[in-house]
């Protein structure tokens, strides 16, 4: 899935990228040199996806609150994509998801932070 997520950032002319194992390496890329897009898996060892959210949207210790955030998961359920929304996150794909799909959702999350930065 990683692979597929890189492929379509580089064809939206993105040049660096920048994996993390779990939620608490998320959490210190961030606070390290920041980043303009989050794609977060709910299920990570550790820190999971939903509470990484919550974490960033706090904004503690330098990381920018506002940072857009996609949470791509495998996980199932008729409240998944409210509880992921309420954690923080602009956008919610179910897997598996279409390239086309991952690129509408760059598209959205990258055209609303650049709308609230106006």
């Amino acid at each position: 899935m990683r692979t597929l997520i890189k492929v379509v950032l580089h064809q939206l002319g993105v040049a660096e990228i920048v994996e993390a194992e779990d939620g608490n390496e998320a959490l210190q890329v961030l606070r390290e040199g920041g980043a303009d897009l989050v794609v977060m898996d709910w299920m990570m060892p550790g820190m999971d996806g939903i509470e990484c959210t919550r974490r960033i949207r706090a904004g503690q210790d330098g990381i920018v609150p506002s940072i857009p955030i996609i949470v791509a998961t495998g996980v199932q359920g008729d409240g998944a994509e409210s509880m992921a929304l309420a954690a923080g996150a602009n956008c919610f794909l179910k897997k598996p998801f279409s390239i086309k799909r991952l690129h509408a959702a760059f598209e959205m999350v990258l055209g609303e932070s650049a709308a609230s930065m106006n």
